[in-house]
Parts: C-alpha cells; structure tokens; sequence
C-alpha cells in the first residue's frame, strides 16, 4: 500500500509539474511567445570584470601595439547601450608616419590609460546573431606622439564597427522529474538593454529525446 502511495504520489508530481512547465510555455506564448531574462547591471558588471584581463587585436594604419583591458571600474545600462569605464594598458605601442616623404616606425613603449567605451548592442533574430559595436572616445589628434593618444587612436580604429556573436539555439537544459529527463530549449528571439538591466527574451520548447 506505501509503495503504491509513493508511486501515486510520483506520478502526480511529475504530472503537476510537467503541467506547470506547460503553462509557463502556454503563457509565453500566449504574450510574446518569449519569457524574459532580466540580468540586472551590477550581475553583468561583476560578470565581466571577474574574466579580466581580455587581450584584443587591434591594428590600424598608424598605430600598432598589444592592447589588454586590465580592469574595468564602471558599467551603466541605459536605454539603447551598455556604458564602460576602465582601464586600458598597451605594450610596444610603435606609430607608424610619413616625414619628409620617408616612412619612420617610432616606438612608444607601454601605455597604461583610463578609457570609456559606448556599446551598442543589435540582435538579427532570423540569424540569430547578435551584433556588438563599441564607441571609444577619439583622440585630440590624429598625428601625435603622445602615448596616449596613440592609445586612443588604436582604440579608435575597432569603433564604429559591428561584431557579430552567433548565438544559436541554447544547450536544452534537463529538467529531471522522477525518472523522467525532459530537455527544454531555450531560443534566443532578442536581447536589448533598458535602464539598469539587460534583458535577453527566450523562446522555451520542450526537445524531442533521441
């Protein structure tokens, strides 16, 4: 008698939960056909600055030199971007000029300078690729030996410039009920940033089993 109680017992809670997850599909799609992530600015902040230091390629017709992100101090979400402050340091930063019609390499040395960055962010849902592009500050001059605008000017040269990050269909996550594995997919449909959040709207499916 216990042992078919706890079967009975079972049963319904995978039935009632197989049920709610339903619902919640059912509801998503009754809205939007997408349930909403909302990741709050601070979670993102701290998210990037704990995979510090990031190495970047950067090159441009001037100026050429290892760049790294070595910490990054402020993140602001706001209606159409994500706003950066850090600190940016380059090694063996040469610029590359033109005087009296030879050209001249000139070394620069290493460069350690506060920098704020402007990313945009836009979503293709039909690719599923989400298009990144970042706005850093242009320097005072374009013909300088000042380290730091030659720090500038490089960074400079990855702006204005759209990234693609493809995205695809998230791994199905397993949700186990009982014996039972039921793999629910996860969808990318948008991702967008309000003020204080980023926020990520997902398609949830439930995927066949093999």
């Amino acid at each position: 008698m216990k042992s078919s109680l706890v079967k009975s017992l079972q049963i319904f809670s995978l039935t009632f939960f197989f049920l709610l997850f339903l619902t919640i599909i059912c509801s998503a799609a009754a809205v939007d056909e997408a349930a909403t992530i909302t990741i709050p600015e601070g979670v993102l902040f701290r998210t990037i600055k704990d995979g510090l230091p990031i190495s970047l390629e950067a090159r441009s017709q001037y100026v050429q030199g290892d760049v790294t992100i070595q910490s990054l101090e402020k993140l602001q979400a706001r209606e159409k971007s994500l706003f950066l402050q850090g600190v940016v340091a380059s090694q063996n930063l040469t610029l590359n000029t033109t005087i009296a019609g030879r050209d001249i390499s000139m070394n620069l040395g290493n460069v350690r300078l506060p920098v704020t960055c402007e990313i945009f962010l836009r979503f293709d849902s039909s690719k599923k690729v989400l298009f990144v592009t970042p706005r850093f500050p242009k320097p005072e001059s374009l013909y300088t030996t000042d380290p730091a605008d030659a720090l500038l000017l490089l960074l400079s040269s990855l702006g204005e410039k759209e990234y693609p990050v493809e995205l695809g269909s998230i791994q199905p996550i397993v949700a186990k009920m009982g014996a039972h594995n039921i793999p629910i997919t996860l969808e990318p449909v948008d991702i967008l940033t309000q003020k204080g959040l980023l926020l990520i709207k997902m398609r949830p499916g439930v995927a066949k089993n093999p």
